[in-house]
């Protein structure tokens, strides 16, 4: 609690101190630094000098309030230094400043494209930008060729920084009413008639770029968009605002990686998962738990991608860290509803997480150092078209399980490690093509005490993707893959006679899955208010369902035993309309017919699935929009225990077990408000489930041939409203949300008296009624932030014992009604300071530090409850992950 002290003074400290300044300045021998710390508090920019170390020259002098930054461009001319703008970057050079635009006349009145060629648009400086605009047509094709087809531009928007593809950048015309969106690839298509038109760029964080194209053939126009730093004292229109009102789609998230490394995590890591877990209508079962759900559904009826391929098991090290290293992530995207006609195989959700191609610009790198991992990676051009990105991450938390007391035997001293590895290469093959190869890998192991027992569990995923551009309205993208995840638990007598290898009784039992994936996408603009989507998607199935095997070779006490192997393929194909009727109204139109063989014995199961959604523009404020999608699942996983583990198996279908189907059915309201600086909604859904396994008391799921017979088949309803105050950019940031849903769950067949609640509707393990989410940064300078993270929820359900009894001579347990009792209601809240780098342009390296605590007020929230009996009856005790403040400190470097 002391620690958490420190952090709330230090905070309110700098809080008085910037609402504290005084009238009038006065400084005496002032470095550069100083003045440049005064000039960013005061909201002039992000700044950045070089200063002459052979003579660093000092500032004496007084003013008033008003008048400081004209004293102070005074007094740096008289020093010798230069102050050039561009953008909203300040530069403080020695000698002459930078030019940031090039002369009028340097380009002529007018400059020319032909058809089919790439014009590069710079992103200058707010002020030059906007006379370059005034000065500079961009013309695509020829007057005297007007084309009598529909007319596009389309182009790749990349990242100044980096030359990377950027996502989610709006392209309108608010003349014609035309919008776009950029794809993943960076790639937007807008349709236009002929003549001159004011084309508006506009993305998260980025700077808007406006520009007068005079278009009268379709042809190409890439932009390059630069970061936007934000003043201190304004107010910036977010540009997700813009794309939910504009989008059919509701339900949807998209967060890019500087958002994820701004929120408060235990130990200080930049975590995708958790940053999932702050969003309404996401939650988990608890502290340092595998998974998530969403809207009601189970761990796993979420579609976890990662570059095309899929994850079975997202978490290192109990669920403390996800399996993605930050550094070589752009954006993940959560689809709660309104999931689109491509994506398949759960009945859920959809995360995708997309990998970063790489700076094509120079090489850079970075590396962190925390108190229980380190992580690197290195990215950069290979050749003018050629793009690479490596990555890892290992930890080294050994230390932590020792601080255990010798006492606890069955955790002291214990071993727990991770490690994953990330590689891209990513090569541009001319205009129109792009061949990008990715592989991951991430392995775990951990061990606890003298019990002999040791678990390993790893994720395989290699992928090759092509997108090819067609023409103008076809484009195309085909990806095939090869995926992987498996377990080994060892469990051997440590008499210390002998080693693992060598110990007779030594065994270890195995599971696996292997599943290779092909698929393809079409896109295709059939007219100015049609665009198609279509194509077709196969996996290739190869599950190990458990074995059990000696770890010396030459046992003879130990019996090999192996379950058969199942088998299946998965194939789907789709298609989609995205019809614009009116200027207000647009719809999704999708279907998706998914197949599935399950093989040795062959069953078929299959069926439609439809994607239906839409929206209505109010007016400039409100937009209402609505959704239907249902789903089909043919992969379960099997887990008795309240969270995900690595040691949970995986269950193809077949003629015992059918596959999960569910629908859903979504409403929602949008607000923009306060001139577009605040995006407000209301999400509200009901969702119905089929044939979701649940588990018979006392069920034995590993090594059971016949584990069909330990699963109850249920239904399952889940209803729910989201209520979300987003404010995006700005000195304050951020968004605060609560949820209010509910899961049932009931048997669908009667089992008489072995039925779960004698048949009757009961809570799911994760049903937690009431949620309350707030993420908060604050901007004290350019330089230092604030970041704060809180979340309350009701407890959720359990079982627990009511009375006891004797039975063969031992006393029982008579327990209640399934989850109809709940541990107490949770809370946490986590804080961090955030120290970005210097402002020294020459600097090779650049340096930022975070300082936290993670659950500020100690407060010891319940895991799980559980039960004893001693001889004074019934005893019970509760388990607690994080029951104490958890102090951090994370050190980054950039280069």
């Amino acid at each position: 609690m002391r620690r958490c002290g420190l952090i709330l003074i230090f905070a309110l400290l700098s809080i008085g101190s910037a609402l504290g300044q005084s009238k009038n300045i006065n400084l005496y021998r002032a470095s550069m630094d100083s003045i440049v710390n005064m000039m960013e508090h005061r909201g002039y920019g992000n700044i950045y000098f070089v200063e002459d170390t052979a003579k660093r020259p000092r500032f004496t002098f007084q003013c008033a309030e008003e008048d400081f930054l004209k004293v102070v461009q005074s007094e740096i001319y008289k020093s010798g230094y230069s102050i050039s703008k561009y953008g909203e970057d300040v530069f403080i050079l020695k000698g002459a400043g930078i030019s940031t635009s090039l002369p009028y006349t340097y380009f002529g009145s007018k400059s020319e494209t032909t058809k089919g060629s790439n014009s590069y648009v710079a992103a200058l400086s707010q002020e030059n930008q906007v006379a370059t605009i005034q000065q500079k047509v961009y013309e695509i094709g020829r007057k005297d060729r007007i084309s009598q087809d529909p007319i596009y531009l389309s182009g790749i928007v990349k990242d100044a920084r980096s030359g990377e593809p950027i996502m989610a950048v709006s392209v309108y015309n608010e003349e014609n009413k035309s919008y776009a969106s950029t794809d993943e690839y960076g790639f937007y298509k807008i349709l236009l008639p002929p003549g001159l038109h004011k084309v508006k760029f506009s993305g998260f964080s980025l700077e808007d770029v406006a520009l007068d194209v005079e278009i009268y053939e379709s042809g190409d126009l890439d932009v390059v968009m630069s970061e936007k730093v934000l003043s201190l004292k304004g107010a910036v229109v977010a540009a997700d605002v813009v794309d939910n009102r504009k989008s059919n789609k509701m339900g949807v998230e998209l967060i890019r990686i500087g958002r994820m490394k701004q929120v408060p995590t235990v130990f200080g890591e930049a975590d995708v998962l958790k940053i999932v877990l702050t969003l309404p209508g996401v939650k988990s079962v608890g502290e340092a738990s595998n998974g998530f759900n969403v809207r009601g559904g189970a761990v796993d009826q979420n579609l976890i991608l990662f570059n095309e391929g899929t994850i079975y098991n997202p978490s290192h090290l109990f669920g403390l860290f996800s399996a993605f290293n930050p550094d070589v992530v752009s954006d993940l995207e959560l689809y709660k509803s309104s999931i689109p006609a491509q994506y398949g195989g759960r009945i859920s959700s959809v995360l995708e997480i997309r990998g970063r191609e790489g700076n094509s610009n120079k090489i850079t790198g970075s590396a962190g150092i925390g108190l229980l991992t380190t992580h690197a990676h290195l990215e950069g051009p290979l050749s003018p078209s050629t793009t690479f990105i490596i990555g890892g991450r290992t930890t080294y938390s050994n230390w932590i399980l020792n601080l255990l007391p010798e006492e606890n035997s069955n955790y002291a001293n214990g071993k727990a490690n991770f490690y994953d590895l990330n590689a891209s290469v990513t090569q541009k093959i001319g205009k129109k093509n792009t061949l990008s190869a990715s592989g991951y890998y991430s392995r775990d192991g951990f061990e606890f005490g003298l019990d002999g027992k040791r678990h390993t569990y790893n994720n395989l995923n290699a992928s090759l993707r092509w997108r090819s551009v067609f023409s103008d309205e076809h484009q195309m993208v085909a990806s095939v893959g090869y995926d992987q995840y498996g377990y080994n638990s060892y469990s051997v007598p440590r008499d210390g006679s002998s080693s693992m290898s060598q110990n007779p009784y030594g065994t270890v039992m195995n599971f696996g899955i292997k599943q290779g994936f092909a698929k393809v996408h079409f896109q295709s603009i059939i007219s100015s208010n049609h665009k198609l989507s279509y194509g077709l998607n196969t996996i290739f199935y190869n599950v190990n369902p458990g074995s059990i095997e000696p770890t010396c070779k030459d046992s003879t006490f130990v019996t090999p035993t192996y379950l058969g192997i199942e088998q299946g393929v998965e194939a789907a194909l789709y298609v989609s309309d995205t019809w614009d009727i009116t200027d207000k109204f647009s719809t999704d139109l999708g279907i998706r017919y998914s197949s599935f063989f399950a093989m040795k014995p062959f069953k078929y199961y299959g069926g439609p699935e439809f994607r239906l959604s839409g929206k209505y523009l109010i007016d400039d404020i409100f937009t209402v929009k609505a959704g239907f999608n249902s789903m089909m699942q043919y992969i379960h996983m099997l887990s008795n225990t309240t969270t995900a583990s690595p040691t949970d198996t995986w269950k193809l279908s077949d003629e015992n077990i059918k596959p999960q189907s569910g629908w859903q059915a979504a409403a929602a309201l949008y607000a923009n408000l306060f001139e577009n600086q605040v995006e407000a909604s209301v999400e509200g859904y009901y969702k119905r489930m089929k044939n979701y396994l649940d588990y018979a008391d006392g069920a034995v799921l590993t090594m059971n041939p016949n584990v069909s017979d330990e699963v109850v088949p249920v239904f399952g309803k889940a209803w729910g409203l989201e209520f979300m105050m987003k404010k995006p950019l700005g000195k304050l940031n951020g968004w605060i949300s609560y949820t209010y849903s509910r899961t049932h769950l009931k048997e669908m067949e009667d089992r008489g008296a072995s039925s779960i609640n004698g048949g009757a509707w009961y809570p799911a393990i994760y049903d937690k009624p009431h949620d309350v989410k707030f993420v908060g940064n604050y901007k004290f300078t350019h330089r230092l932030s604030l970041s704060m993270n809180m979340e309350y929820s009701t407890g959720r359900p359990i079982t627990v014992p009511v009375s006891t009894y004797y039975y063969a001579g031992a006393m029982r347990l008579e327990y209640s009604d399934r989850n109809t009792y709940r541990i107490p209601d949770y809370f946490r809240l986590d804080a961090a300071i955030n120290i970005e780098p210097s402002h020294y342009l020459k600097k090779l390296t650049h340096f930022s530090i975070t300082v936290g605590v993670y659950n500020v007020t100690g407060r010891k929230n319940a895991y799980s409850v559980y039960f004893d009996t001693t001889l004074d009856g019934i005893a019970g005790r509760k388990l607690t992950i994080y029951g104490c403040p958890i102090p951090y400190v994370n050190v980054n470097i950039k280069f």
